[in-house]
This record gives structure tokens, C-alpha cells and sequence, in this order.
């Protein structure tokens, strides 16, 4: 019966969202919240808005794969940008198994293609990844927003993936919240939305002077935000009257109080604000700062990031380069000079904007500059493709008027640039430049930009060295060879020296996972910042199995000319870092801010050249720190702030049960091939390096109900029948499946042990030494009661929904985790046993192999079920005696077991967990000036109310049931 109880335990741990527990990934704390606030609510509709890099995908993936467990028939469908999608089938593959789930329907639609969503309308699950993209709208009838509309209120669960922070402009966040509850955020409704944003803002300004640091300034604080609340926030009242109890008359720290109590009294008012006051309560955002805060108290793995450092430049001694600098100068300086000759300087934006464009093509070949100059000029279609250029860079680059001094500059660029000759000299000299950081790395990512460079970059390399690992990630190759070369980047194997090259041009810059990278070449650079972070943001990512040795930033490098002073590419390259400060931190949270100001930073490029660029450092680094300064305030209303108050940590939990990971081997190999097992065999294999158990299905013919076993291994395939038990071992071999609940075998088997009497009965006969000679052998019946919590009155409140009971099942779980409990009852005993030493002794596990101290264990199998039978006289005696044993034990179960202590205790902790619950919803309804879902809130507390009601009668039912027959030392006799 070990393996029934490791099942249970497996339960209590997951809250029964045992997708945590089948997936291979590592499990961190806010990813594990984050799937189970989704899941265990009954309305599955909400934002992942975690910042970059923290893993939304990995918590979407938990949700799917939960989904299919559910439902082994599910439609999923998944939204993503084309180049990502591979990418995503990878993932759902190697990491959450969805070929476990054969009869499923899961498919991966690209952004690009709106006019085909219509055919997944109706499916039970929408993932939308980089949602904010679809959103760019003014209105809900532009595409492809509408058809987005239509597809996400077609399904009863929607997940949004989006970083965007709260800051971005309302309408984005209206039509993200409209695409959760068209009902209560509609676009009609804008004006108001827009209103209660400003309040908000208001708001999160007030809150962000609640600093314990600053103690004279918490009364003057408090009151601003009390002025902003309603007066049914009473929790606020409280937590406030807790921070100012310890303050002196001169609003200075107490000399009696503690810093440490006040800074944790300040967050915890903090806390109170975010969880009652977030716009829409189905956003869930986690911040970087918190999220990479290591705590000691956790035995769980800390999560890492690859982090970033400052490039080193690579000198580019190359005739075309200097060309293209050269090129751009002349272009700026004699625009600017035509723009004051003719008065016309209020069009500084728009050739602003062309300067930036051109400035992102130019660099080491001439090709894609002269493409765009050729866009530019002459409306080339082709040339405006072959430069990379999208449909808003054709726009900015067409819409000021084509100047007479321009179709000097590219006729003058095509002569001392175009040629194969030249194009042939001037990659020899890229390659040149690179070669002693590729000689050094081992895994290396070029970034060539938009255009063709990457392209002939590794055409180029390739040629060169025919035996060296080059790959190339380009918009002309189709979506299955650009995951080969990921793929075998990743895995270069042992030729060349294990060493590889990733060249890729900008479809490598959104999604890819290429944190395993030790060098980075940046061979040019985006003209966005926020396009450069993405770019960084592929490898700043998550340490992965994939990149466990590194635990240092990868290398940075930029190309450099050589007459800095007039290169335009060079000057921007310091702006990014100098400025922006890029390779110091992530500037994801201020996309916004680097929007806005964009065209205003290369007006200084039109204006001044090169120059006005470097310039501009101190001035963006003001802007940028100002619009930091209030995302940092709105994100304390909308993040989350701290974890929703749980009666069990289930990330804890769920760390707690992996440690033991060799004793879940243990009964499952002991149930499937051990003595007394069903007689499944199995065969050690080593998979990747890593150690995994095999189950021969084939040809297994195991002493389970044949229909049960046919049932549920027709849709088994073999890699499900194959995984291991060490959840380490398996990460650092990507593909490799965890014997765990949610695994298909192991739920085959759980059915199995549901109704089999291998896991539900057993009945020995166990040695007592102390018995004397000719003592008649006494029986013992022992009941394993699982105990659960009672969902049935919680339910009656969400009948419209029919996936709320798995939903509730787990809320549940987290109040009061289910547990097992054990009562021996001597036969015809009237009482259970209660003294510690017999009760130890009876519960002492089965064994057979005899020791010094103790005699081995018989079982009484069908083959000595007589000798059984014999000791109570009779089929009908034991039937008898046991039926009595038992309802000895269910009627005294509370003064035998700790059971009512055990619900006392969740109770009492439920209950505190529900007063503040309450007292958030009575504060949110009366909110309606700054949220729009009160009502939601109220209903949550009502289900939460009835499920603290059911621990006052949980569910408790026998699972399993032993017979020990207590028998005394017997003589043999021996003939004279």
C-alpha cells in the first residue's frame, strides 16, 4: 500500500494540478502561483503579464498540460508570431509532453494569419503569446484584433502572454482586459476606463511615499492615500493604525520598535492596496527584483538569469564599411543643410525617422543600406524585401520628399560598394575581425539585423570553413530548418571542438531561446532600443538545463570602425549602452517611454550627426529614470505584490515531496515488479546520461481487471512508458518524461490500485516473540481513511460552469490538504488501538526477509487463504469480525486519530484567510471609482466561505485495509 499513499502525498503536495509534478521543468515558486491562482479558479480567463524573462511560457504550459490531463480530448490552441511557433511545439514537446495525449487536439496558429482563427473558435483553451502585438489598435474593428476578439470569447479559458507593463497606454489595456470580460471592460466604456486610469495613477503616486525609510513622511502618506479609498476599507485602517502605533510624537521611529518591524508593517499596507486596489483581478504580473531575490528559508532552487555586461569592441578595418559610414554622414549633413536652406526644419521628424532606418541597415556590406536608399528613392519593391524592411519602416522612409542630393550619395555608394568581389572582401574582413571570439567560445550568437547580411554572413563562413558547426537563422529559410540550427547549435557535439555559431538576422530576436550562448557579436544594431532589448532578452534569460555551466553573462561584442568620430553606427552603439544603459539592465518595463522618445533622440542624430547622438546620454538617462520612477509606482498596485495568503505553500510542498523522489521509485517498482506486485517488468536504462525505468506494455500481462488495463493503455504510447524518478537527472536530459502523477502509466496505475486489492487490501501473519508457547493467535485490523475536504455545497455556487469542480477540488486541496490516517482495531474489540507500542508494531511495513530481531512477515495469498479463514473459523466469521473492526474504527476514528485537530487547525487558519478576503471585497465594491469586478470578488469569498463550512464534515472514506495475525514462535517437530 506504499505506493497508494505516495499517490495521496503526490495530491497533497500539487493541490491536484498534477501537471507540476509531470512536467520537466524546475519548479520556482512564482511560476507554481501563478498556474495555480489559473487553475484552481473556476473562470480560467486572465493576463500573464510576469516581466521578461521569468518564464510565462513555462507557467502557460503547466495550464495546458493541467488541461489535458483533464480532458485527454481538449482542443488548445496556441497564438504566436510565425517565428515562434516551432519554437512552441518544442517546448509543449520536450518539456510538458503533449504527444501523451494522442486524441488531443493541439495546434500553434501563427499572428500573421488571422483569417484562419475562425476554424479553432470553440476550443477549451486560447494561449495568445505577445497578446500586446494584436492589441496596437484605436478600435475593436480593426484586424487583427477583431478576429482575436472573436476567438477568445468563443472559449471558456483564455491566457494572455504579455510583458507589457501596466503603464502602456489605456486603450492597450482596455483591449486586453476586453478580450478576458468583454462584458465588464468595453470598448464603449473607454472613457470611463481612461478615467479610472488617471485615478489609479493618482493612486500608485500616493502609495509609493509609504516608505519606511522615510518615517516623517508615513503620517502626511497615509492620509493621501486614505483620501483615495473608501471608508469600507477597514483592513486599511487597521494595517495603517499598526504602522503608526510605532512612531513617536515627532513621526521618528519608536526607541522600543524594531526598523525591521516597521519595514515589514509598511509592506504588508502595500501588500493590502495591491491585492485589493489591482485594476482587474485576473492580471497576474511578478517583478524581476522579486522574483531573482534569493531566500534563504526556501530549499527550493533559486531562480537565475544570465544577466549582461558592457560589449567589447571588435575593430572592422574594411573599405566598404568606411564607405557606409562615410555614406550616412554625407546623408545626414546634407539633409539637415537642405532642411535650413529651405526653411523646412519642422519636417525634422520625418527624416529623423529615415536616418534611424538607414542607420540599422548600414555596416560591414553595402547591400542592405543601398536596398533601402533604393526603397527610398525609387519605390523598389524588391529591394525594399531584400533590406528586411516592414511595412512601417517603407512608410517613414517613403513619406518625406526624395531630395536631389540623395541619388548622388547612392550612386556614389553603389560604385565603391556593389561587386561580388567587393561583397566577397568585405565579409573576409567581418570574418576576420570575429574569428578570435569564435576561436574562443563555444556557443556564439551573431546579430546581423534586418537584410541580407546574416544570410551572406554564413553563405560566407560556411564557404570558408566547410567543417565548422555555422548556422543560419534567417527569414528566407522555412521554420523547420531554423529549429534544426537552433537545435544542433545547442548540441554541437564533439566536432570542431564542440564549438558552434548561431548567425541569425532580426526573426532571431523575438522568442528564441538562446541563453546557452557564451559570446554575442553584434554586428549591427537595431534603431530601436526596445527591438535591441528583445534582442538581448534571448539571451538574458532563465539558466536553464541547457546552459547550467553558465553562470557568468555572456560576452559582449559590437563591431567598431575605425573613424569613430563621423560614424553614425558607432555613436548610436554608445548611446545604447551609455545612454539607455541596455547591457546593464533590462529596459522591458519602459518600452513605452523609449517609444515616445525615439524620434526625438535621432532628431539630435539629424540635427548635430554623430555628435548629437553622444550628447543625448545624460538627457535619455533623465527621461528613462523619470518614466522608471512611475512605472515603479503603478507596478505596486498592479504586480503582485506578495503571495495571495495560502494555508499551504504548495511550491514548499511541492519541493519537499521531490526530495524524496527515491521513495516514490521505490513503491512503484515494489507495486508494478515487486513480490506480491502486478507483475509488470520493467528494464533500467540509461537515456541521455540519465538513469530511467522501462515498462514493457507490449507484452505485459499484469494481474490487474483485463478491461481496465485494456482501457487505459490503448492510447499509451512508449515514451510515456519510459521516464525517470530524479526530477534533476531528467532536466539535464531535454525530452526525458517523470514517473509522476499526470504521467499516463502512473494514472493507469492509480485507476488500477483504485479498484485492485493489491493496493486496497493485504492480510500476514507477523512473529510476536513475546507471545508464549500455545497462545492462540490474535487477528488486528487496520483501515487507511483518506480525508479530504468537502467541495459539494462550494459547488451548488458555480453549476454554470462545468469545469469549476476541478477547479474547486484544488482550492480545496490548498486549504486542506488531503492526508491519510490509520486505525488498528483488535477483533471483536469494541475500542482501536491507541498505546504507542502496539501501535507501532502493527504499523510496522510489510517484510518478508527475516532478521535477527524479527522473523519475517508471511502473506496469506490465495494459496493460504484457508489458514487464514481457519484462525477466525470461517468465511463468515472473518467477514463478520471485519465489518465490526470497521465500524469500530470509523466511529471512534476521532479519539483514535488527530483528525479533529487536524481540521480545528485548517479551519482557524481558513478562517483568517477568509476575514481578509471579505474585508478586500467589501473595500473593492465600494471601489468602483478605481476597478470595474467587485462583484466577482464577492462570489470568490462565498465559495471560499462554503469550503471552510465543508471541513466541519470532510469527506472520509476507507482506501485500503490490512489483516495482521499476531502469532507466537511455533515448534517444529522432529521425528525420532
Amino acid at each position: 500500500m506504499g505506493m497508494l499513499h505516495d499517490l495521496i502525498g503526490q495530491r497533497a503536495a500539487s493541490a491536484s494540478i498534477f501537471s507540476f509534478l509531470s512536467s520537466a521543468v524546475e519548479l520556482y515558486p512564482h511560476q507554481v502561483h501563478a498556474a495555480l491562482t489559473v487553475l484552481s479558479d473556476p473562470v480560467q480567463r486572465y493576463l500573464l503579464a510576469d516581466e521578461v524573462g521569468l518564464g510565462k511560457t513555462i507557467e502557460a504550459g503547466f495550464v495546458i498540460r493541467q488541461v489535458l490531463i483533464d480532458d485527454p480530448e481538449a482542443k488548445i490552441t496556441i497564438l504566436a508570431p510565425d517565428v515562434l511557433r516551432h519554437q512552441w511545439i518544442r517546448e509543449l514537446t520536450e518539456k510538458f509532453f503533449i504527444d501523451d495525449f494522442p486524441k488531443a487536439r493541439v495546434r500553434v496558429s501563427a499572428h500573421e494569419s488571422p483569417e484562419r482563427w475562425e476554424r479553432h473558435h470553440g476550443c477549451d483553451l486560447v494561449v495568445v503569446d505577445e497578446a500586446h502585438r494584436l492589441v496596437q489598435v484605436q478600435g475593436p474593428e480593426e484586424t487583427p484584433y477583431r478576429e482575436l476578439c472573436a476567438l477568445a470569447h468563443s472559449t471558456p479559458r483564455v491566457l494572455l502572454l504579455s510583458a507589457t507593463p501596466v503603464t502602456s497606454h489605456y486603450t492597450t489595456h482596455l483591449g486586453l482586459l476586453h478580450l478576458l470580460d468583454p462584458t465588464l471592460y468595453r470598448w464603449t466604456d473607454r472613457e470611463s476606463f481612461e478615467h479610472r486610469y488617471k485615478l489609479r495613477a493618482r493612486l500608485a503616486d500616493s502609495v509609493y511615499g509609504l516608505d519606511a525609510d522615510y518615517t516623517y513622511l508615513l503620517p502626511s502618506s497615509i492620509e493621501e492615500v486614505r483620501d483615495q479609498l473608501p471608508k469600507e476599507d477597514h483592513q486599511f485602517e487597521w494595517l495603517s493604525a499598526q504602522i503608526l502605533e510605532l512612531l513617536d510624537e515627532e513621526d521618528e521611529l519608536r526607541v522600543d520598535a524594531e526598523h525591521s518591524e516597521l519595514v515589514s508593517r509598511v509592506e504588508a499596507l502595500r501588500g493590502h492596496i495591491s491585492e485589493v486596489y489591482r485594476l482587474h483581478r485576473r492580471v497576474i504580473r511578478h517583478r524581476r527584483d522579486k522574483v531573482l531575490r534569493d531566500d534563504p528559508d526556501s530549499g527550493l532552487m533559486p531562480y537565475e538569469v544570465r544577466g549582461r555586461r558592457s560589449p567589447e569592441p571588435l575593430l572592422l578595418e574594411s573599405t566598404s564599411h568606411a564607405a557606409i559610414e562615410e555614406a550616412l554622414f554625407e546623408w545626414q549633413s546634407r539633409v539637415w543643410d537642405h532642411l535650413l536652406d529651405t526653411g523646412q526644419e519642422e519636417r525634422k521628424p520625418e527624416y529623423a525617422r529615415a536616418l534611424a532606418i538607414l542607420v540599422a541597415r548600414g555596416g560591414a556590406v553595402g547591400n542592405d543600406l543601398l536596398n533601402a536608399l533604393r526603397w527610398r528613392l525609387h519605390g523598389d519593391i524588391e529591394s525594399a524585401e531584400a533590406a528586411g524592411l516592414d511595412t512601417k519602416e517603407r512608410a517613414a522612409l517613403a513619406a518625406p520628399p526624395v531630395l536631389p542630393v540623395e541619388g548622388a550619395i547612392l550612386r556614389e555608394l553603389e560604385e565603391r560598394t556593389t561587386g561580388d568581389e567587393e561583397c566577397k572582401t568585405a565579409l573576409n574582413a567581418l570574418v576576420g575581425a570575429m574569428l578570435p571570439v569564435l576561436r574562443n567560445s563555444k556557443r556564439t550568437v551573431v546579430f546581423c539585423g534586418a537584410g541580407t547580411l546574416a544570410a551572406d554572413l554564413a553563405a560566407r563562413m560556411q564557404s570558408r570553413f566547410a567543417k565548422a558547426n555555422i548556422g543560419e537563422h534567417t527569414r528566407r529559410l522555412p521554420p523547420e530548418v531554423l529549429e534544426a540550427a537552433v537545435s544542433t547549435w545547442l548540441s554541437p557535439g564533439e566536432g570542431n571542438g564542440g564549438k558552434a555559431v548561431l548567425i541569425v538576422d532580426d526573426s532571431g530576436e523575438d522568442g528564441l531561446n538562446l541563453q546557452a550562448a557564451d559570446a554575442v557579436i553584434h554586428v549591427r544594431s537595431p534603431w530601436s532600443p526596445n527591438q535591441f532589448e528583445q534582442r538581448l532578452g534571448r539571451v538574458d534569460r532563465y539558466r536553464g538545463a541547457e546552459s547550467l555551466e553558465q553562470d557568468k553573462p555572456a560576452r559582449q561584442y559590437r563591431i567598431r570602425g575605425v573613424n569613430t568620430e563621423e560614424s553614425f553606427l558607432d555613436s548610436w552603439a554608445d548611446l545604447l549602452e551609455k545612454g539607455y544603459r541596455i547591457f546593464s539592465e533590462s529596459v522591458s518595463a519602459l518600452q513605452d517611454a523609449i517609444a515616445q522618445g525615439i524620434t526625438r533622440t535621432w532628431e539630435s542624430g539629424l540635427e548635430d550627426g554623430p555628435a548629437g547622438l553622444t550628447t543625448s546620454a545624460d538627457q535619455v538617462r533623465t527621461d528613462l529614470d523619470t518614466a522608471r520612477g512611475e512605472i515603479d509606482k503603478m507596478d505596486m498596485l498592479e504586480s503582485i505584490h506578495m503571495a495571495t495568503i495560502e494555508d499551504h505553500d504548495i511550491a514548499q510542498a511541492l519541493g519537499e515531496f521531490e526530495a524524496r523522489w527515491k521513495e516514490t521509485r521505490e513503491v512503484m517498482l515494489n507495486y508494478t515488479s515487486g513480490m506480491g506486485g502486478i507483475k509488470l517488468r520493467h528494464y533500467d536504462r540509461q537515456v541521455k546520461g540519465c538513469a530511467v525505468e522501462v515498462f514493457d506494455i507490449a507484452n505485459a500481462r499484469p494481474l490487474v481487471d483485463p478491461r481496465l488495463w485494456a482501457k487505459g493503455t490503448e492510447h499509451l504510447t512508449s515514451d510515456s512508458t519510459r521516464a525517470g524518478f530524479n526530477r534533476s537527472a531528467v532536466l539535464k536530459a531535454p525530452g526525458t518524461r517523470l514517473f509522476r502523477r499526470g504521467n499516463p502509466l502512473v494514472d493507469v496505475l492509480s485507476s488500477a490500485i483504485a479498484i485492485d486489492d493489491r493496493g486496497q487490501a493485504a492480510a500476514f501473519r507477523r512473529i510476536d516473540r513475546s507471545m508464549k508457547e500455545g497462545e492462540e493467535p490474535v487477528p488486528y485490523f487496520g483501515f487507511d481513511y483518506l480525508v479530504e475536504a468537502n467541495i459539494e455545497d462550494a459547488l451548488a455556487l458555480v453549476t454554470d460552469r462545468p469545469e469549476a469542480e476541478n477547479a474547486l477540488r484544488r482550492q480545496a486541496d490548498r486549504i486542506f490538504p488531503p492526508f491519510m490516517l490509520k486505525v488498528w482495531v483488535q477483533a471483536g474489540s469494541i475500542t482501536p488501538i491507541t498505546a504507542p507500542q502496539p501501535y507501532r508494531w502493527l504499523n510496522r511495513p510489510y517484510t518478508k526477509q527475516p532478521s535477527q530481531r524479527q522473523p519475517g512477515d508471511q502473506n496469506y495469498n490465495f494459496t493460504r487463504t484457508a489458514e487464514l479463514l481457519q484462525v477466525f473459523g470461517g468465511w463468515n466469521t472473518y467477514r463478520k469480525a471485519a465489518e465490526s473492526a470497521q465500524q469500530v474504527s470509523r466511529e471512534r476514528l476521532s479519539e483514535a486519530t488527530d483528525l479533529d485537530q487536524k481540521c480545528a487547525q485548517a479551519q482557524e487558519e481558513a478562517r483568517r484567510r477568509i476575514a481578509v478576503s471579505k474585508a478586500q471585497a467589501q473595500a473593492r465594491q465600494a471601489a468602483g471609482h478605481l476597478v470595474g469586478d467587485a462583484e466577482n470578488s464577492f462570489l470568490d469569498v462565498n465559495v471560499t466561505d462554503l469550503l471552510i463550512e465543508g471541513l466541519f464534515h470532510p469527506v472520509v472514506r476507507v482506501v485500503a485495509a490490512t489483516c495482521i495475525v499476531r502469532s507466537g514462535l511455533e515448534r517444529v517437530r522432529r521425528d525420532a
